[in-house]
């Protein structure tokens, strides 16, 4: 990972180096200026060995969650540069066939792949040329076959078949014993001998000596395997969700199909796999120069200097979007320090009374607490960091088994750098947070601090508080009217959060009561996320952009309007248990005790509720936003009216699927009622959106384009929810496909931002619209610069995307740009849907020799969905850390408590508490708070999810909103239980303690 932010990660690391450093010095300064507010600071550290385990604990949370996004990223992108390295091998460079400038509508489509007589063109020219820094060229064909190992009756219905130059390979040395290592020697094969690749003789069961059937045009060819050799695109592992693959000549592939065509050339730059990235583009640059001089119909596609670039742009994303979702818990931890700070002053205050009153200074208690929670910090971030690592090995242990099933796995890895900046920010961090705590702790009564009584305050602020929060709303008015000028959400959400806030502040100033300011403010900022985030509210501010940032700061924003809302409140909660008292029995004055504590502390239990609420909260909206999803995707009419998805080998073509289970005389032909395909090339296909002048624009983006044939439309049903003006309904939208020759139909994924695999987007169709005035795109064929202008009529409904992604157009006019197509994807509706996932089976059993491939469509929906999901559950384990923070949290209060209410225990046993009256108190005091917490955070929750659900933005109907009951039931009961265990051994210690004793202590 080399960057974040758009800033170099060697940058940041050197930055937060020097902040380390700085509060280092501070420290440091402290010492030297004041040793003995510095060693009075220390001391406190191994006064309370189980206190200090707790703090540690508590202030090591957040560099535990930074680490492990920081670490999850290293990983991503070790991982997938680690594939791409693995992947190129030697081959630095791709040449694929082009046109060489010919404009469009003249010349040939050369197809896919280059002639031979152009192959020796290039070697010739290149061989004579020299190209400084390039050590070789070797042509490559790729074929895809179905293969069958008779001995297991395992088949491959699309293994790649490989052909190498054997002329060509000693600058290519990727052919390697998968035992040994060794590099293997094409020319050592005979005609009828291949390499197979792992992945494919794991598919198969096959091994060195195993006889395997090549099926090509339905004739059977029989190869002896030779070795098992690794993975490698030269071995035919391209695709990493499908990497079987198998290796012979050149020659011996070109004689297989009758010709002596290639499909691409491999450059190899000088150097190993790994340490040619700095001399890529040079090369590629005097490859450019030499094949436009010479006029050769060759292009640069792919190289593998983009390939680790695009790799390492994924891990910063990644660590990104880990880093986002883990602000929730570390603005937890954040709060844990803060309140562990401001409980250790409330223990130490006749101490630090006596300290005032002896002649030390306010800045004196701030070095001494900034010296003890320096001390802390230094230990909490090494075991933080430690931790850290282990917590994402952990999770990218767990995405491996998620991403098995497509071929692909994380290895886990974290460089020193990473290391290096995760301690360092979570020693600044910590250490700003303890030096405002310390701040704010500082300030106390010198005589109440003594007697340790509680100290008079009228509630209102002094003019140095008045004048932060004048300077607050200033900047806080000044960002909301910026978000407005610049159509920004963020700076517009967070100015009106503060500027709500700060008018409640002000009003309790001036004399208002408190309860009804802060409740009516509460509800005011509910309310307003509520609607921002189902941009409900633009007749008000317009329409706004933002990003998952919103996410966190819709979360903290609700968050604490919430916990004033219960705080200010939180008496009637009180009052209703009393007059429900007597459903409670004997333990009502326990659950009265319970209650009233947390109640009358209302910052300590506050800070532990918007811990546990902000956590709580993001778990329950990603579960909810993903079962909707799921409800999206999964729904019937997702399908299109069809039941499986048949893709036919380019190598064995047929007409229908229906004729070819028939021609194999398998009974499933009976279970077909309609059929209809699209077709389509493995060759890129290009598509860009024409500019308002009529212009087309040079830069197009891939994006997977589809010829419809008349029996797709015909007997199809795939949902339309957008319909260009001129036209009545879909049903005449997709019949203009067949009559009308430059129209066409997106997916729902095109207009909608941050969906669909690729940067192509059309620009003027409203989300929220049911018809749009039909805007013009390109299509292009790179290979013969071909380009149709086509008016888009109809956009297919998002939910149906997933099944049928892609831009449509008519047969002929596919055929028109693209040419004759590749392969066809046949859909099939069967007489008994229910039975789609039997039939698919053996629809692909009876044409095992065709290389046919079959799926359920509802079986695939099912699978992509399962992904998105378990990516999801580890997403949420991920923020569940946070939870981790809250427990801590109801730990320390715990265990604070049973110290600070001594004497009131002793009183509860004196007036006739029993010991496990004491400890059951306790324990609902705990039990108390987190269900508070676990309540709101519930709530919220479900209260932005159904906003943002229903609103005209969300790609579905708006119309229901599901529940995730279970997962919500196992987050909230996880949560209390946890809280419980937390609570055990300080309740068990209260019960414990003896009634004289507790009387007498001071």
């Amino acid at each position: 990972m080399d960057s974040m932010f758009g800033l170099s990660m060697t940058t940041i690391m050197f930055a937060l180096l020097g902040l380390m450093v700085a509060t280092l010095a501070i420290t440091l300064v402290i010492f030297i200026r004041n040793r003995l507010a510095f060693l009075m600071g220390l001391r406190n550290i191994p006064r309370r060995v189980a206190q200090s385990v707790l703090i540690v604990i508590g202030l090591m949370l957040s560099t535990v969650i930074i680490t492990a996004a920081f670490t999850t990223g290293d990983t991503v992108d070790y991982s997938i540069t680690k594939a791409t390295y693995d992947l190129f091998g030697h081959a630095d460079i791709i040449l694929e066939s082009s046109t060489n400038g010919v404009a469009p509508g003249e010349g040939e489509d050369t197809g896919a792949n280059i002639s031979g007589s152009e192959y020796r063109r290039f070697l010739e020219t290149a061989d004579a040329a020299q190209v400084d820094g390039v050590d070789g060229f070797m042509g490559v064909l790729w074929e895809p076959v179905p293969v069958l190992n008779p001995q297991t009756q395992l088949s491959e219905p699309d293994l790649l078949f490989t052909g190498i130059d054997v002329s060509r390979v000693d600058a290519f040395p990727d052919i390697l014993d998968v035992g040994s290592g060794d590099e293997l020697s094409i020319s050592d094969l005979a005609p009828d001998e291949v390499y197979l690749n792992e992945s494919a003789a794991a598919e198969m069961e096959a091994g060195a000596g195993s006889v395997l059937t090549v099926f090509v045009e339905g004739q059977p060819h029989e190869y002896t395997v030779a070795a098992v050799v690794e993975d490698r695109a030269a071995t035919g592992a391209l695709d990493v969700s499908s990497p079987e693959g198998m290796v012979t000549s050149l020659d011996n592939l070109q004689a297989l199909f009758g010709n002596d065509e290639i499909t691409l050339i491999a450059v190899s730059v000088e150097g190993n796999v790994r340490n040619t990235l700095d001399r890529i583009d040079s090369a590629e640059a005097d490859l450019d120069a030499l094949i436009a001089d010479e006029g050769i119909a060759l292009e640069t596609t792919d190289t593998k200097l983009e390939s680790v670039e695009s790799a390492e742009e994924f891990g910063n994303f990644m660590t990104t979007f880990f880093l986002i979702l883990g602000l929730f818990s570390i603005a937890a931890g954040i709060l844990l320090v803060v309140m562990i700070f401001v409980m250790l002053a409330a223990e130490r205050k006749s101490e630090m009374g006596m300290a005032r009153a002896v002649g030390m200074k306010r800045r004196h208690l701030v070095e001494m607490f900034i010296a003890e929670g320096t001390g802390y910090n230094l230990m909490s971030a090494a075991a933080g960091v430690a931790i850290g690592i282990g917590v994402a090995f952990a999770l990218v242990t767990a995405a491996s088994s998620i991403f098995a099933t497509f071929g692909f796995t994380f290895t886990p890895h974290v460089s020193l750098r990473t290391m290096v900046i995760s301690y360092s920010l979570g020693i600044v961090l910590t250490f700003v947070t303890v030096a405002f705590s310390s701040w704010r702790v500082s300030t106390l009564n010198i005589v109440a601090a003594i007697r340790d009584t509680p100290e008079y305050s009228n509630k209102r602020m002094g003019w140095k508080g008045m004048t932060t929060w004048i300077i607050f709303m200033i900047l806080s008015v000044l960002i909301f009217y910026a978000g407005l000028a610049g159509d920004a959400a963020f700076p517009v959400g967070l100015g009106f959060s503060v500027i709500t806030m700060g008018v409640a502040v002000f009003m309790t100033h001036f004399g208002l009561p408190a309860r009804p300011v802060y409740t009516v403010a509460s509800i005011i900022l509910l309310l307003f996320w509520g609607f921002a985030a189902g941009n409900r509210l633009d007749w008000l501010f317009g329409t706004l952009d933002g990003d998952i940032e919103m996410f966190f700061l819709s979360g903290i924003s609700m968050v604490t309007a919430s916990t004033f809302l219960i705080i200010y409140n939180s008496d009637i909660l009180l009052a209703v248990i009393s007059q429900v008292g007597g459903a409670f029995g004997p333990i009502l004055p326990a659950l009265r005790t319970a209650v009233a504590y947390p109640l009358a502390n209302r910052f300590r239990t506050g800070m532990t509720l918007a811990m546990i609420s902000l956590v709580v909260f993001a778990l329950t909206t990603m579960s909810a936003m993903n079962l909707n999803y799921d409800k999206l995707f999964l729904q019937d009419e997702s399908r299109g009216g069809w039941d499986v998805q048949v893709i036919e080998n380019p190598n064995n073509r047929m007409a229908s699927v229906r004729a070819a289970l028939e021609a194999a005389g398998s009974p499933a032909a009976d279970e077909i009622r309609t059929e209809g395909a699209v077709e389509l090339s493995y060759r890129t296909t290009e598509a860009i959106q024409v500019g308002d002048d009529g212009e087309v624009p040079n830069e197009f983006d891939e994006y997977t384009i589809r010829g419809l044939t008349p029996g797709f439309v015909e007997n199809g049903s795939v949902p339309i929810d957008k319909v260009a003006n001129g036209y009545e309904d879909a049903g005449a939208v997709w019949n203009a496909l067949l009559t009308e020759p430059d129209v066409a139909i997106i997916d729902g994924f095109i207009i909608q931002s941050g969906f669909g695999p690729n940067e192509f987007s059309v620009d003027g169709i409203d989300v929220e619209s049911d018809t749009f005035d039909s805007p013009t795109i390109a299509v292009r064929n790179p290979h013969n610069g071909a380009i149709r202008e086509l008016r888009v009529i109809g956009v297919i409904a998002f939910g149906a995307s997933s099944n049928f992604q892609g831009i449509y157009m008519g047969s002929d006019a596919y055929r028109d740009v693209f040419g004759e197509p590749e392969l066809s994807v046949h859909f099939v509706a069967l007489e008994n849907p229910d039975a789609s996932r039997e039939v698919a089976n053996d629809i692909e059993a009876a044409l095992v020799r065709t290389g046919t491939q079959a799926e359920s469509l509802e079986e695939l929906a099912a699978e992509n969905n399962a992904l998105s999901r378990s990516f999801l559950y580890l997403m949420q384990a991920f923020m569940g850390l946070g939870l981790v923070v809250g427990i801590a949290a109801i730990g320390v209060i715990a265990f604070r408590t049973v110290v600070e209410r001594r004497q009131q225990i002793g009183m509860l046993r004196a007036i006739g508490y029993k010991k496990s009256m004491v400890s059951l108190s306790f324990l609902m005091e705990s039990s108390f708070v987190t269900v508070l917490g676990v309540t709101s955070g519930t709530f919220l929750g479900l209260w932005l999810a159904y906003f943002l659900v229903t609103s005209d933005d969300f790609p579905g109907d708006g119309d229901n909103f599901y529940i995730p009951w279970l997962e919500v039931a196992v987050i909230n009961t996880l949560t209390v239980i946890a809280s419980l265990a937390m609570t055990i051994i300080p309740s068990r210690q209260a019960a414990s303690v003896p009634t004289a004793e507790a009387l007498r202590y001071e």
